[in-house]
């Protein structure tokens, strides 16, 4: 928790204690998420005096965006929870607020095949280089490193603009780096300024969010370990941009899921059998065994739309990789999209597959 007086970290712990006992997810995730705050509404003269607060949930721009719909009533539900064991009768909750955290969007994707983790590296070893110089470690006039720093320093640059944050060091060369710290008297006044430069900074970087294709395989992956390798593939493609490359993993993860299911259900299926007629055998599968008949045709009418799917998922792997003769790549938007897809039609295969066992 944030740094709030510790009687209302202990209050708040107990309100999550509760919550957990009821079952309610969605206070409970919000309580969990959040940074927590405490902010004062009021003062009462009445009875020798009593001060009101607002208790604060302060929440990331995705977890506040997922609950927003029902803010008003998991607002409600918290501050019934913690009004059964608040006893402070002088300082008294006025209300539970639960709030958007205000932060620098950092637009990840638009700076790909970099990477969050890339930039990072490359930022903190630009800090490196300039605290060396500026505590003479390092000469500016050595043989290459002026070089070395203005390819490194113009790549952050772009990488800042197109992915929307301000770098703090201005000094285009190593010179007008030195011309900059020189200035300052001593080692440590010149380490204390590097660090008031790139601290806030990598800090908020670390701190947001990867907005890449927020595709987790970790379902298709356990149920079947044969294609667990391809799974890993696939993710390391995603984070080196990829896309074309990402693709075809997940085909290949995909397939195997889908064989994997048959087996289970005892369904044959040949050694040659493609994407789409797996999936045509696994929806005749769940239509003949799921009861009541109204909710398998209803099932049965939603997995030939996700068959459909599928049948594009094929046919983009197969005619729009660099290995045809047509050479046409796949780009981002759509590989984004076929990723999506498939762990979209892979949850809901989840779903159905825990409703039946």
């Amino acid at each position: 928790m944030s740094d709030i007086d510790p009687y209302w970290k202990r209050l708040v712990s107990t309100g999550l204690r509760f919550l957990q006992e009821q079952g309610n997810i969605d206070a409970v995730a919000v309580i969990k998420n959040a940074t927590p705050d405490v902010d004062f509404n009021n003062h009462d003269n009445w009875n020798g005096g009593i001060d009101y607060w607002d208790l604060v949930f302060h929440l990331k721009y995705r977890d506040y965006t997922a609950i927003a719909g029902k803010k008003d009533k998991i607002e409600g539900d918290i501050l019934t929870a913690l009004d059964q064991f608040h006893t402070d009768g002088r300082d008294r909750l006025a209300n539970v607020l639960i709030q958007p955290l205000i932060e620098q969007y950092i637009d990840w994707n638009a700076i790909l095949p970099a990477t969050k983790e890339s930039t990072i590296g490359m930022i903190q070893e630009e800090q490196k280089m300039l605290s060396d110089i500026a505590t003479g470690k390092v000469s500016f006039k050595e043989e290459g490193i002026e070089e070395a720093y203005q390819e490194r320093h113009l790549q952050i640059l772009s990488i800042s603009d197109k992915a929307g944050f301000d770098y703090p060091v201005t000094a285009n060369t190593l010179v007008d780096w030195w011309g900059e710290v020189r200035q300052l008297s001593s080692y440590a006044e010149r380490r204390e300024y590097i660090s008031e430069k790139f601290s806030p900074l990598l800090k908020m970087l670390r701190e947001s969010e990867d907005n890449g294709t927020d595709v987790s395989f970790q379902q298709i992956a356990a149920r079947s370990g044969t294609v667990q390798k391809a799974v890993e593939d696939a993710e390391v493609f995603i984070r080196e941009g990829r896309y074309d490359s990402a693709v075809d993993r997940v085909h290949t993860a995909f397939h195997g899921y889908l064989r994997q299911l048959l087996t289970e259900h005892g369904v044959a299926y040949g050694a040659d059998d493609g994407l789409p007629s797996l999936f045509s055998k696994l929806h005749g599968y769940y239509g003949d065994s799921i009861q009541p008949t109204d909710v398998a045709e209803r099932l049965k009418t939603i997995l030939r739309s996700a068959g459909g799917m599928i049948n594009a998922v094929n046919e983009l792997r197969n005619n729009n990789k660099i290995a045809h003769p047509n050479g046409q790549l796949i780009q981002k938007r759509e590989a984004q999209l076929v990723i999506r897809m498939v762990h979209a039609v892979v949850d809901y295969v989840e779903d159905v597959e825990n409703g039946i066992t």
